[in-house]
This record gives structure tokens, C-alpha cells and sequence, in this order.
């Protein structure tokens, strides 16, 4: 893996040198700064280039509010319930807890070996306790009950510790009420901020969408806003009981007033509630959104079938969603890193079969394939460079790219003991009347990581730099920066960078870096930290 990462970064890294090269000789020497940058992990010193960026994409928007059909939606759907509204908030009170709470689920490996050493530590101050008795009598019984004993007090230690994950269970329609008035609004602003990352493709119009558990709609509500002219909208839940709530808030409410009337129970003419996916890999969809689905499923290697069914049923992107937990970002870095592999490891055998078959068979690809000092990338690129005109190399996955947040490819920098969390403030939504006491304008604001992945090959020299974290202090502002090739770098500008300054100083943690960096030295060799 590491021999694939450095091989990408010295192909990469050499192109896109050469390209900003080029453009520092032909831009305007004036507007270009040397500062010096440090990476945040390794503390490598290297002297950077930085400039304006041309064009500037307008900041991400922070808060975002449930549309008042949603909200109109949502309401009538509460009121059908048996239990009073006020109740019903109550629980889902409850349930905002604990999901703040909950915890992204462990493998077996690490929660076998937590187990086994809370119990190693719980029998090492119990011995003895079966020398009073007749072993042969009553050694077996209380071994037994001591055993029972140990397994209760165990159960009990990796509770209080969170480590008692189970998968959300909503078996009932006042269930589907408390969570569709804890969660809609927060995985709305979630999704929503999600979508934003669009911005620097305008032209990018879905026509159908696949909304993977779906829960009480926020998926639609979020796309719906985005895009107007979507043709098909698909959502997609295991749990009945929701399935049938998010129907009864999304249908019509039928006003003389409005017009006239199509006919169309919902308030979106083709929108389709299934329970499973269709098994046919034929129907694929433009965008594919799974939000918080995999915290639901305990085990790796069904997380990644998952990934898989979705990714194949992607057209173009794939949008993951998880809490801000390190678990979680752990989920979404699995997943990434699966298909981005799987997306280069070659099928040799089709590759061959097809090649024989049409008579294009060449020895240097048969080298290439036979050569074990390679790496799976290696032969990838290699192979796409040596097979004839038109061909396709065929691989495990289609081929994918990180649209966003990462600028890059390669293995995250910050790995899986720290997140790459982002945030987006919201009004939440009650029942009982009451102001949100969280913050002092009565919102709430909701933390997520997220992945978007696109179905291509990455295009050279096409990166965008993000800001993890950005701290504003007086007459300069420092910023963590993640790069495309350098890691980590840690900038600081003043007030005497002008524009640059003041473009930067108005973004926010996981904005996209308005500025241009380019390395000219460093102190180490490589500053990605792996």
C-alpha cells in the first residue's frame, strides 16, 4: 500500500510541479508571496508559494432550515399519533441523547480483546473464593455461578463504557414520531451542507436519486432544495414503521385554492418507498445518498457489501454521511479506501480473456501482468498506457475519485484516531412549543463527517486544498491546511497579504482553502504522514 502511495505521489506530484510552474511564469509575479508552512504532524519546515486563486467559489452556507412544507409535512403526520404531542417530544428528547451518546460499533477483534481483559482483571482479584468448598461437591456449581457472575459485571463495565452497541430499532409510529422530530432537521442541515460541495460543478443537474436508509425524509428535502428538476426519487429504509411515517409526511395537502389537481398523492409526482433495493444492478442513479446507515451495521465485512451494491448502483456520486466520532470517521475512511483500491486492482484475467479473444494481445501487456515487483497501481496506470485504443482496463470496482472533502487520494493524514469533522447549524423542530435552550438564538448546531466519491479517474492538477481548522487572532490568522501532496501544512497570513488575507480570514473550518499554495523547499522528503 505504501509502495502505491509514494509511486501516485511521484507521478502526480511531478506533473502538477511542472504545470504550476508554468502558470507562476506566466502569471503576475506581484501578487505572489513566500511564506513558511509547517506540517501539523511531522513539523517539517518548507518554504510556500501563495497566491490568489482567480476564481473564488462563494463560502459554504452555515445554517440551514427546514422548508415549510417540510415542517407543515411533518406536523400532520404527528398529530395522527395516539400519544399527545408533548409526549411525544419527550421521547424523542430521550432519544437526542442517546444518540449523542452512541458510539460507532467496535469489530468483534477489539471487543473481544476489551472483554477478555476486563475479565482477566476481574479474575485476578477473585481467587481463592472455591478453596472453602468440596470441589467435587460444589466446584462445579460455583465455578459456574463465579463465571456468571464475572459475565454480568463484565456486561456491566462495557455498558457504562459504551461499548453495548445495537442497531436503532423503530418498530412502532409513535417511535417513527419521536425520531422524525429528534433527527429531520439536523440530518436535513447535515445533507444539506453535504450538497453544497456542488457549488463547483453548477451544471450538474441529477435526474434520478437513491436516498439509502432514508428514514423520515430528509434526504428528499435536502436534494429538493438543491435541485429542482429532479425526475426520480427513490428512498429506500428497512424499518417499516418509518417508511410508512416519512409517506404520511410527504403527502399532498390537497387546497382548492392551489389549483388544480393532478392526482399525485406526494409532494414530489415520482417518488418511490421501497424496503430493499432493487436487486437488478440495471437501474442505477446520478447521485446516491447514505446517511448514517452504517453505524447500523455491526459488522466490516457487510459494511463494505453495502458499499459495494450501492457504488455499482452509482452513476456518478456517492454521498457518505456518519456522525463526528472517530468510529464513524473510521467507517467512512473503510469505505473510501475500498473503493478506491478495489477501483484500480486490475481483473487480469478478463483483462487477458478480452484481449486474446479480439486478437490485441500484446507481450509488453503480458509483461506487465506477470511482473510481481509491481504494485496492483502500478499496473493499473502501466496496463491503461499499454493496451490498444479504446480499450477499457477492467477492474474489481469501477474506478473512483474523492470529490470531497479530501483534496487527494492517498491515505488520510490524519488517520483513524482523529476525525475530519464538519458542521451545520439548524432551527430545530419541536412539539411542545418550547425554544431550544442550546444556544442563545434558539438554534442548534449538529457535527457529521462525510465523503462524496465520484465514478472517474482523477484529472490531474485538479485538487482544492480544505481548511480544517482556522484560527483568527488579532492582525493574522493561522490555518491547518490539508493538501494534495504535502499533508498537513500549518500557514499563518498577516494583514500585509492584503486580499489573501482578508479571503482567508472570512472562511470557516472545512471551507475550501481561497488561496493558492505552491512548495517551493522543504526540510523533509515526504510530508504526508501515513
Amino acid at each position: 500500500m505504501l509502495q502505491n502511495r509514494l509511486f501516485f505521489r511521484h507521478i502526480v506530484a511531478n506533473f502538477a510541479s511542472s504545470s504550476a510552474a508554468a502558470e507562476y511564469r506566466e502569471s503576475d509575479e506581484s501578487s505572489k508571496t513566500a511564506i513558511t508552512a509547517v506540517n501539523a504532524l511531522t513539523n517539517a519546515r518548507s518554504i510556500v508559494q501563495v497566491s490568489a486563486k482567480e476564481s473564488v467559489g462563494k463560502r459554504f452556507r452555515r445554517e440551514f432550515n427546514l422548508p415549510q412544507k417540510a415542517i407543515d409535512g411533518l406536523r400532520n403526520a404527528v398529530v395522527t399519533c395516539e400519544r399527545p404531542a408533548k409526549q411525544l417530544q419527550n421521547e424523542a428528547d430521550q432519544l437526542t441523547s442517546k444518540l449523542e451518546q452512541r458510539r460507532f460499533p467496535e469489530s468483534p477483534e477489539k471487543l473481544k480483546k476489551v472483554r477478555d481483559e476486563v475479565k482477566r482483571k476481574l479474575k485476578s482479584g477473585k481467587r481463592g473464593e472455591i478453596s472453602d468448598f468440596d470441589k467435587e461437591a460444589f466446584g462445579g456449581k460455583v465455578q459456574e455461578a463465579q463465571q456468571y457472575e464475572i459475565r454480568n459485571e463484565v456486561d456491566r463495565i462495557l455498558k457504562k463504557a459504551n461499548f453495548n452497541w445495537k442497531p436503532l430499532e423503530i418498530t412502532s409510529k409513535e417511535a417513527a414520531a419521536a425520531y422524525s422530530l429528534a433527527r429531520l432537521a439536523p440530518n436535513y442541515a447535515e445533507i444539506s451542507r453535504c450538497l453544497e460541495e456542488f457549488n463547483r460543478i453548477p451544471d450538474f443537474q441529477p435526474e434520478t436519486i437513491l436516498d439509502y436508509g432514508s428514514g423520515s425524509g430528509a434526504g428528499f428535502w435536502a436534494a429538493t432544495s438543491r435541485w429542482d428538476n429532479v425526475k426520480e426519487i427513490t428512498m429506500v429504509d428497512l424499518s417499516d414503521a418509518i417508511m410508512k411515517f416519512s409517506m404520511d409526511s410527504l403527502r399532498k395537502n390537497h387546497n382548492p385554492a392551489d389549483g388544480i389537481d393532478n392526482g399525485r398523492p406526494f409532494v414530489h409526482d415520482n417518488i418511490n418507498f421501497r424496503r430493499h433495493l432493487i436487486p437488478s444492478l440495471n437501474t442505477t442513479y446520478d447521485v446516491v445518498i447514505a446517511h448514517r446507515v452504517l453505524c447500523e451495521i455491526g459488522s466490516s465485512e457487510t459494511r463494505l457489501q453495502l458499499i459495494e451494491s450501492l457504488w455499482k448502483r452509482t452513476n456518478r456520486f456517492l454521498v457518505l454521511i456518519e456522525s463526528s466520532q472517530s468510529g464513524a470517521f473510521g467507517g467512512i475512511l473503510e469505505a473510501r479506501d475500498f473503493i478506491l483500491s478495489q477501483g484500480t486492482l486490475v481483473d487480469y484475467r478478463k483483462l487477458l480473456k478480452t484481449l486474446e479473444e479480439k486478437v490485441m494481445l500484446s507481450p509488453k501487456v503480458v509483461r506487465i501482468v506477470e511482473d510481481y515487483n509491481l504494485s496492483d497501481y502500478e499496473k493499473f496506470v502501466l496496463l491503461n498506457e499499454s493496451v490498444p485504443p479504446g480499450e477499457v482496463v477492467p477492474t474489481m470496482l469501477p474506478t473512483g475519485t474523492v470529490m470531497a472533502p479530501c483534496p487527494h487520494d492517498l491515505g488520510c493524514p490524519l488517520g483513524v484516531h482523529s476525525s475530519c469533522t464538519f458542521s451545520s447549524r439548524f432551527q430545530p423542530i419541536r412539539a411542545d412549543g418550547k425554544r431550544s435552550e442550546k444556544e442563545s438564538d434558539g438554534t442548534e448546531v449538529s457535527k457529521f463527517t462525510f465523503m462524496i466519491i465520484e465514478k472517474s479517474a482523477r484529472k490531474v492538477n485538479e485538487h482544492t486544498e480544505r481548511i480544517l481548522k482556522n484560527r483568527k487572532l488579532g492582525g493574522h490568522v493561522t490555518c491547518d491546511v490539508c493538501t494534495a501532496f504535502r499533508g498537513i501544512q500549518r500557514v499563518t497570513l498577516s494583514r500585509k497579504h492584503g486580499e489573501m488575507y482578508t479571503a482567508i480570514r472570512s472562511r470557516r473550518d472545512g471551507d475550501v482553502l481561497p488561496i493558492n499554495l505552491r512548495t517551493m523547499t522543504s526540510s523533509g522528503i515526504f510530508d504526508v504522514d501515513n
